[in-house]
């Protein structure tokens, strides 16, 4: 690969060593140097110089005269009116939409609100319905919580007017003795006490 694509620093190497051999030779022949000199060898030596000087500007242009090329105008003078309109025009959008509605456009938009139209009247027909539904809960639930209640205060009623019916009634009967006989009666107390309440109530009535 170094054969094939040998270093910059080589390149220039060889241009020096020309350069010396030829101050060199110069030196060697002295006055008689002048003798052996042709117009050729001058061309010869610009040509290289010349050659040279365009490559290196053509590898590296000068940035200032490329941005005054850039901004003076080829006829080097100030840009015209003609130059500006071009311009302007050149800036303005490439596609002008119309300024009316295509028939397909308005019948794609006619049918949209439609659409949208319905979709609202549907929306608003559901919302009613959800409402009344949900009203006509709330009044079964008031509705059966109110019966519910009235029984029970009826119920109340009922089960007070036969306890105290009951009370009278255990009141009205015989004396204390017996009375409290009738209450041990339906349930499973000590048999000697319930021998003492049965004498006791007879030694009263006696």
């Amino acid at each position: 690969m170094a054969d094939k694509f040998p270093e910059i620093s080589s390149e220039v190497q060889i241009d020096q060593e020309e350069g010396d051999f030829l101050a060199r030779e110069k030196a060697a022949l002295g006055e008689d140097a002048t003798e052996f000199q042709t117009d050729q060898d001058n061309e010869y030596l610009n040509e290289d110089k010349d050659d040279e000087l365009k490559k290196f500007e053509q590898k590296f242009p000068d940035v200032e005269e490329d941005e005054q090329q850039e901004q003076i105008p080829t006829n080097g003078s100030a840009p015209n009116q003609q130059q500006q309109q071009e311009e302007e025009e050149f800036d303005k959008p490439v596609f002008n939409p119309p300024s009316t509605e295509s028939d397909a456009v308005k019948e794609w938009r006619k049918r949209y609100e439609l659409e949208i139209s319905q979709r609202d009247e549907n929306d608003a027909k559901k919302s009613k319905e959800t409402k009344e539904a949900a009203e006509k809960q709330l009044d079964d639930f008031y509705q059966s919580y109110n019966e519910k209640k009235d029984e029970s205060i009826e119920a109340g009623k009922k089960a007070e007017e036969e306890f105290l019916a009951k009370r009278d009634e255990f009141y009205a009967e015989g004396d204390v003795w017996s009375r409290s006989l009738g209450l041990v009666k339906d349930l499973k107390p000590n048999q000697r006490f319930k021998e003492l309440l049965e004498a006791k109530a007879k030694t009263t009535q006696i």
